[in-house]
């Protein structure tokens, strides 16, 4: 008599099941689903439009899957894991181990979303990961990629992060900032290099050091951040985010830059307008600039003391002071005309005392194309002529006795 109970309460079992749990004509099994489910399992919902391709498909008005790893994994594996999506790659097609959407069709203007959210802590100190990513093989490609929009890139080699767009950090950043050379990759096609020193304008003629004495200093406090101001305003009831050690001091500090519209009048192009609307300095290639000014102050102060020790000689060779009346002093004048097609004259003073005198021609790429001696003291001059020289900026420099007392730029025009 004990079977046929046995078998009238799995009877009974099963058909208060079969109300919730359906297999239907296709193989495919329903769980609490009314329509003929067109994934392999359906759990909640019809998936109508949504399973296919799917072999499970879930829906749930609450948490849609929660899996929840416990107690002690009989296995020598330190690695105990709550949920893992393997993803077997075999071909040429795109491969996710693991997606997650948050995303809705049109922008609504609140709430918040997240597409993958991770949480960890409280574990051995110094070893805790919210997200790790970690970029294995020897294949170029980033551990964490982050990109605006576009997903399918190429990463010129391999990096922990890689980033397409702006990135924007609150706190402080550890590290070497590199920055692309100017003979690196970055000037393939593009043209050859043009020394610092032509950069200047040449219709005024303005060095490298006039443009930055042009430049305004200012100091300056920064406010509070503009994002939270915006949820404030919004009613956003959201805890504050809460500020890093150095965004705390940072607040607190004056701060010193420079007045970028000023910036933006003398050198554009280090001059940047954030997704904000504010101004960016690129205070980097600032740096060239710098090294620039500094070179072009040490040569006039070569030039000063050139000056000077030929202005203490008399014309007959006897000592006397910085003051006299009767001394010249070596010194180089802009040709005239500048521009010229054919002929320029370059003026020049030399004191009797110096024994030679040399007027040197280069190019931009400091190539020595002609020399003039100079054999006449006192104040003289020169002619030059465009000859086969191609139109360009050219660099002319006197040098008296071994030293170089001015250098000056000329150009030729067709």
């Amino acid at each position: 008599m004990k079977k046929p109970v046995t078998l009238i309460g799995a009877c009974f079992v099963f058909s208060g099941l079969q109300a919730q749990i359906k297999m239907y004509s296709n193989g495919n099994v329903g769980i609490q689903s009314s329509a003929v489910p067109e994934a392999a399992l359906v759990v909640g919902g019809n998936a109508s439009n949504k399973g296919t391709g799917f072999k499970t498909y879930i829906q749930s008005n609450g948490y849609v899957l929660n899996v929840r790893r416990e107690g002690a994994w009989g296995s020598a594996s330190p690695w105990l894991v709550a949920s893992e999506g393997n993803n077997l790659v075999d071909g040429d097609d795109f491969y996710i181990g693991v997606k997650g959407i948050a995303m809705p069709s049109t922008p609504l203007g609140n709430g918040r979303v997240w597409g993958v959210k991770g949480e960890a802590g409280n574990s051995t100190n110094g070893y805790n990961y919210a997200v790790h990513g970690n970029l294995r093989g020897s294949q170029r490609g980033a551990a964490i990629l982050g990109t605006l929009e576009n997903v399918d890139i190429y990463v010129p080699g391999r990096y922990t992060g890689y980033f397409l767009g702006d990135v924007r950090v609150t706190g402080s950043i550890y590290g070497t900032v590199l920055t692309p050379s100017a003979s690196g990759s970055a000037l393939t096609g593009r043209s050859a290099l043009m020394p610092l020193s032509v950069e200047s304008d040449a219709a005024n003629g303005m060095s490298v050091t006039e443009k930055l004495s042009r430049l305004t200093a200012v100091q300056y406090n920064l406010s509070e951040p503009q994002a939270a101001q915006a949820f404030a305003a919004a009613g956003d009831t959201a805890t504050t985010t809460p500020r890093s050690v150095t965004d705390v001091q940072a607040l607190e500090k004056t701060h010193y830059g420079l007045d970028a519209e000023v910036l933006k009048e003398v050198y554009p192009d280090l001059v940047y307008e954030s997704q904000e609307g504010d101004l960016c300095i690129n205070y980097t290639e600032m740096i060239p600039l710098l090294v620039q000014s500094v070179n072009e102050l040490r040569a006039q102060v070569v030039a000063l003391q050139g000056r000077q020790t030929y202005n203490v000689r008399a014309r007959g060779g006897n000592e006397t002071g910085i003051d006299s009346h009767a001394l010249d002093v070596p010194a180089l004048e802009q040709n005239d005309p500048n521009p010229f097609t054919q002929t320029t004259v370059v003026r020049y003073t030399l004191p009797e005392s110096v024994k030679s005198a040399f007027l040197y021609i280069y190019d931009l790429n400091g190539t020595q194309i002609d020399q003039k001696t100079l054999q006449d003291r006192g104040k003289s001059s020169v002619t030059l002529e465009a000859g086969s020289l191609a139109p360009g900026m050219y660099l002319y420099a006197l040098v008296a006795d071994g030293k170089v007392i001015d250098t000056k730029r000329m150009i030729i025009t067709n």
